[in-house]
Formats: structure tokens, C-alpha cells, sequence
């Protein structure tokens, strides 16, 4: 078999080789096997042991940071756009900032007990942001940011507006608010929330709050 495959191979350069030469020739395929290539075996990479993280495990985020001068050049973002809405707990409390290419006037109020935060002077939003965020799962007093473009009504200017939901309402309060142009030469303002108390009591289906830690009372029996 092997034998008339090389003499098919010979022939397929246009001669044909007989005589002591074949016979070489082809004692030199016989001999020598499958070429050397085909017997090496190619050292192949260890495979990368995935990073396994706890649920509620967060590695933080960096706002401010300049580009780095070996990544993709940055899309430019339009004047009057909020272009990130970013959020870290830190120490059991929280930090909300807001990222855009133009200052903006920060003002709080609360309704009951979500706060509500109106960004004036911002007339637009990047897609992402108007995701709404679930912080339930982390250490931190807040369980929900949301966003939505806003009209123009009465002394209320046209904006953007978000409303923060906590987790318990006894820990629903203004922010400890913080601006800033950080060296990406954009506009940022933080918001900063203190650790939260314990959370709100469970209410069973007859709606009285329960308390797993109450004491038990005695009948008087």
C-alpha cells in the first residue's frame, strides 16, 4: 500500500522514477515513517481555572480614571447626556455617582421614604442608564435606583430624575453630596450614604409585624 502511494506521489512530478533510485526512495518513506510533525506533540496551554465569587461578592468600581493609552479611543458623549449611573457599597453604606460631559445642578427632596434626586441642566440619557439597578443584594442601605428624563413644570427645570428606593425607611435621608471633574475630564457627583440600621421587621399574612428575636410571654395561665 505504502509502496504505491509513493509511486503515485512520484509520478505527480511529472517523471518517472525507476531503477536503484526507486528503490531508495523508497526505502527512505518505508523506513522513516510519518513525518516528524505529525509525531510531535504540540504543548498546549494549562487551561485557565475559572474565578469563582461568592453571591454578593463586588470588586468595586474606579469613576475618574483617564482612558488607558493601549485601549479602544473613547466614544465622545454629548453635552447634556448622563452617560453613567455607577454604584459601590463601602463599609455597609453606600456611594451613588452620577458621570456626565457636563456639569448639572444636583438637588434632593424626599417623598416618603425614597429619595428623589433632580439633575437640572441634563437633557439626555445613554441607554444604559435608564436600567434600573438593584443594590438589594449588597451590604448597603439602598435596594433600588431608577431614572427617567423629566418636563419642565412649574420651578422644576427640564432634567434628569432619579428616585432611590431603601430597604428599610428608617434609614431614607438626603446623601452627603460630593462634585467633581476627575481626571477623565468628566463631571461627576457622588452621593453618600452612612450604614444602615437593621432591616424592616417581616410581616406574616395577617399583617403583624414579627420579631424573631422577641422574647416569648407567658400566658398568665
Amino acid at each position: 500500500m505504502r509502496r504505491s502511494l509513493v509511486t503515485a506521489r512520484l509520478r505527480t512530478l511529472g517523471r518517472t522514477v525507476t531503477g536503484p533510485v526507486a528503490a531508495g526512495v523508497l526505502s527512505f518513506f518505508c523506513l522513516s515513517g510519518p513525518p516528524v510533525a505529525s509525531r510531535v506533540a504540540w504543548a498546549q496551554p494549562a487551561p485557565r481555572a475559572p474565578v469563582v465569587r461568592r453571591e454578593g461578592d463586588y470588586t468595586g468600581v474606579s469613576p475618574g480614571q483617564p482612558p488607558s493609552p493601549e485601549g479602544k479611543p473613547r466614544r465622545a458623549l454629548r453635552k447634556g447626556t448622563l452617560s453613567w449611573i455607577g454604584f459601590q457599597p463601602k463599609d455597609g453604606g453606600a456611594e451613588v455617582f452620577l458621570q456626565s460631559p457636563t456639569k448639572f445642578e444636583l438637588e434632593q427632596r424626599m417623598e416618603g421614604s425614597t429619595l428623589v434626586v433632580h439633575l437640572a441642566g441634563l437633557t439626555g440619557q445613554v441607554h444604559n442608564t435608564r436600567r434600573a439597578i438593584d443594590t438589594r443584594f449588597f451590604d448597603n442601605p439602598l435596594a433600588r435606583i431608577t431614572s427617567r428624563l423629566v418636563r419642565r413644570s412649574g420651578k422644576r427645570p427640564r432634567g434628569v430624575e432619579l428616585r432611590i428606593v431603601f430597604k428599610n425607611p428608617k434609614d431614607a435621608r438626603q446623601g452627603t453630596l460630593r462634585t467633581a471633574t476627575e481626571a477623565d475630564g468628566l463631571f461627576y457627583a457622588y452621593l453618600t450614604f452612612p450604614e444602615g440600621a437593621e432591616p424592616a421587621a417581616e410581616t406574616d399574612r395577617s399583617g403583624a409585624a414579627s420579631s424573631p428575636d422577641a422574647p416569648d410571654v407567658p400566658d398568665g395561665n
